[in-house]
């Protein structure tokens, strides 16, 4: 039987690093990373010595049913993103379900998320949320995809780039998601995590001195999903 292991990666400390993420690649047949320089500095830190293939955004479709095959072929593959826990919103999304199409068992290997860490710590309701990936780019499909989740009334928290944090909150300034606040998590649990807690128009006056760092966006559910 062959396994692919979704290997949990820090997400900005070492610290939070599991144990087990080194057992798992030491024992490894095959290990897949997301970028050369991220997965080669993780495994020196390791102290394992091993090849590594990649896999990410610039992998075609053909690589990724060649990379499913060879699955088969080895007892132990190791998936591991940059950071966090692979499947969410990286390359290890396309390859999770092509995985299970060609018989491998996939298994996680439990460890930090930002999207968790991030939708803890709002103070929001964490039951229902909607998970929204990354935004589009565009403005205009941004709005709509913002419209219709906010629709919902439940509890949402997205990705985003630092470059495009400034540009978010003005459109959350302009359609205006009401009386529902906005939780904005940055470089989490690195030495220079920030977060900012309020509404999106006050937010988005400030967004000049936010930092550029990774951030997570939480926003708060409608008042009827509120616990009392």
């Amino acid at each position: 039987m062959s396994f692919l292991y979704l290997v949990s990666n820090s997400i900005g400390n070492d610290l939070d690093l599991p144990p087990r993420t080194k057992q798992l690649l030491e024992s490894a047949d095959w290990i897949l990373g997301e970028e050369f320089r991220t997965t080669s500095t993780l495994l020196k830190k390791l102290g394992i010595n091993k090849d590594f293939d990649l896999i990410n955004e610039h992998s075609t479709k053909k690589e990724m049913e060649e990379i499913a095959s060879k699955l088969r072929s080895k007892k132990q593959t190791c998936l591991i993103s940059d950071s966090g826990s692979p499947g969410l919103e990286d390359p290890g999304k396309w390859l999770v379900p092509l995985a299970w199409e060609v018989g491998v068992v996939v298994r996680s290997a439990p460890g930090p998320t930002a999207l968790i860490s991030a939708l803890t710590a709002s103070g929001f309701a964490t039951s229902p949320f909607s998970f929204l990936g990354f935004l589009p780019k565009e403005e205009k499909d941004r709005e709509l995809k913002l419209k219709q989740y906010l629709a919902l009334g439940s509890t949402l928290a997205f990705y985003e780039t630092p470059y495009r944090t400034k540009h978010v909150l003005e459109t959350l300034a302009k359609i205006g998601p009401g009386d529902r606040r906005v939780f904005l998590n940055l470089g989490i649990s690195t030495d220079s995590e920030v977060s900012y807690r309020g509404f999106a128009k006050d937010l988005s006056q400030k967004s000049n001195g936010i930092p550029k760092l990774p951030p997570v966006f939480v926003i708060e559910e409608k008042k009827e999903f509120r616990k009392r």
